[in-house]
């Protein structure tokens, strides 16, 4: 039986698909561009596709990141690009886990930034990492002192996901210690902030054509109700749920381009074989059912994946159904890499983009994975003691 939360995420789910066959996969060499798609971006806000608004509906409230990330695997499934759908998940991401929490905020000073953020004249990209040191907390240095009126913020950020389109940050900063380690707050900077200064674009080398950048801070003073969320606790509170949050979301994406790279696969093995006369073999089918096979385990995972964020009291900590999520991409890379040359077939735009940027983003999770699953190993042996 589907239930409402069911219905009303497939119902979403069908719009950005239809959204990113019409608009997204049309555009030619998107996933080479370096310059952010502005027509693109504003063309969402018309379709009310980055309003903050949008997960939280009657049916989705206990399905937000679920939505999410279902809506995310049919922008690359009918778009077949990775980057936009990147950039339009940190969007929500940042707006309904951040800045929203549960429902937009009745001040003014929100409600003028959601309702800019709903049409895509504004966006807000989520400062954490610092040159050096990434998003470790032994290594960030970024401060945040309390003044007589606000707080004076100096640091520098990078790695910043849409930084280059961003609006106003929200700038993870030391504001104290606790038993000799650091501790963190969150603030909202918007750009114009005197003293912060907006690098320029910085190249990835993947997931085009998504913007990013750092940023500068040099004795920014903000209010006191730029202060997001608890004070001296955003490490806990923001940047590891985030983090978890954004793990999980991202499965839709990467599932929707295992998707659109199964279905070029598909087709192409059936053109050769009207061209030449040639039938598939037992072999050559098993192996793309195979690959068929991980697709929808995958979907199996991204799916729980999401719904153990939405509730995370009735399910369990979705590690590692997210670690066992980007092994099995990996293989079903490896898989369709032996299939297409085997068979001698080659995938049309933008395939290689697709399957460039997801052995791309896996090889810098590589070493993420390899740590959390030293981690489940040595917990599984001290349970067993």
């Amino acid at each position: 039986m589907t239930t409402p939360l069911e219905t009303a995420v497939k119902r979403i789910e069908a719009q950005f698909s239809d959204f990113a066959g019409n608009h997204v996969f049309p555009l030619p060499g998107l996933g080479n561009q370096s310059v952010f798609p502005d027509d693109l971006w504003k063309k969402m806000g018309e379709e009310n596709l980055l309003n903050p608004s949008l997960f939280n509906g009657r049916d989705l409230e206990a399905g937000s990141c679920l939505a999410i990330t279902r809506a995310g695997r049919g922008l690359v499934y009918k778009g077949g690009n990775l980057g936009i759908s990147l950039s339009w998940m940190i969007h929500h991401l940042v707006a309904h886990y951040l800045l929203f929490p549960g429902d937009i905020k009745d001040d003014q000073a929100h409600g003028n930034l959601a309702r800019a953020m709903a049409t895509g004249e504004a966006t807000v990209s989520f400062a954490v990492s610092e040159p050096g040191g990434g998003a470790h907390p032994k290594y960030m240095a970024a401060t945040a002192t309390k003044s007589k009126t606000g707080y004076i913020l100096n640091g520098e950020k990078t790695y910043l996901t849409n930084g280059p389109i961003a609006n106003a940050f929200v700038v993870i900063a030391v504001t104290g210690s606790d038993k000799g380690k650091k501790t963190f707050s969150a603030f909202l900077v918007p750009k114009e902030t005197k003293g912060l200064t907006v690098l320029p674009p910085m190249e990835i080398g993947f997931f085009n054509p998504s913007p990013h950048n750092g940023i500068c801070l040099k004795d920014c003073w903000v209010q006191g109700n730029a202060l997001l969320g608890r004070q001296d606790h955003a490490h806990t509170d923001m940047v590891l749920a985030f983090r978890k949050i954004e793990n999980a979301a991202m499965t839709g994406p990467v599932t929707g381009a295992m998707a659109f790279l199964l279905d070029a696969t598909g087709l192409a093995i059936s053109n050769r074989g009207k061209a030449n006369m040639e039938k598939t073999s037992d072999g050559e089918a098993k192996q793309l059912g195979g690959l068929a096979v991980m697709l929808k385990t995958a979907d199996f995972l991204s799916w729980n994946a999401a719904l153990a964020v939405d509730d995370p009291i009735s399910r369990s900590d979705p590690s590692a159904i997210l670690l066992h999520f980007k092994n099995l991409v990996n293989h079903y890379l490896a898989a369709l890499e032996v299939l297409r040359e085997k068979m001698n077939i080659n995938l049309p735009d933008p395939c290689g983009l697709l399957i460039h940027d997801l052995k791309s983003s896996a090889r810098i999770g590589k070493n993420i994975s390899h740590i959390q699953q030293v981690k489940l190993g040595r917990a599984f042996l001290e349970k067993n003691l």
